[in-house]
């Protein structure tokens, strides 16, 4: 009997979510300081002057933001940050610090206040995305409510995604066709790019 993709895709995020959390804390901190460090150097952050940026979950091991979020506010580059809403869509806002962040029922930081600080998608130069798993033509697979997709769609920013290298997949990633292929994956290691 034939698996479907969305039964192939399940596997993979178990299998890759479980990985992922096999990383020690000290791991965890010291690769995602490598990732960051990465990025910092490649031209399209160098050219970005608005960076919109996903607010890692520490419970879910994903590669730490929170650092380099501050150290891009440092550099007096803009940041925005998304904000979950209904029917799996995201709205984004600029912040000026992780102060500004309070955590939603599923543990992810948000803005807390939303009435004047509306980023437009068009305006965007960088946008760095958190991933479950990747390959190395670019694909990526995401947990599965499709924000990301959705978001990304159509979006003439830069896509970069983020992951260690344990979550980077041999073979190619089983795909559908809203799923919306990135234009750089960075790993503690190497730049797919």
């Amino acid at each position: 009997m034939d698996v479907t993709v969305e039964e192939q895709k399940t596997r993979l995020r178990k299998r890759f979510i479980t990985a992922r959390k096999t990383l020690s804390s000290n791991d965890h901190f010291s690769k995602s300081r490598f990732i960051s460090s990465r990025l910092i150097n490649t031209k399209a952050y160098l050219d970005a002057d608005i960076i919109h940026c996903y607010v890692s979950i520490s419970r879910q091991n994903e590669v730490a933001t929170r650092n380099l979020i501050e150290h891009i506010l440092s550099e007096g580059k803009k940041v925005v940050v998304p904000k979950m809403e209904s029917q799996g869509r995201l709205s984004h806002f600029y912040i000026r610090g992780l102060e500004e962040l309070t955590e939603n029922r599923w543990g992810v930081a948000e803005p807390a206040l939303v009435d004047q600080n509306t980023a437009k998608v068009e305006n965007f130069d960088l946008i760095i995305v958190p991933m479950v798993c990747g390959d190395r033509y670019k694909n990526r697979l995401g947990y599965g409510k499709g924000f990301y997709d959705r978001f990304l769609e159509g979006v003439s920013a830069t896509k970069i995604g983020f992951l260690f290298d344990l979550q980077l997949y041999d073979e190619k990633l089983p795909t559908d066709k809203f799923d919306v292929q990135l234009d750089m994956l960075i790993t503690e290691s190497k730049i797919v790019g």
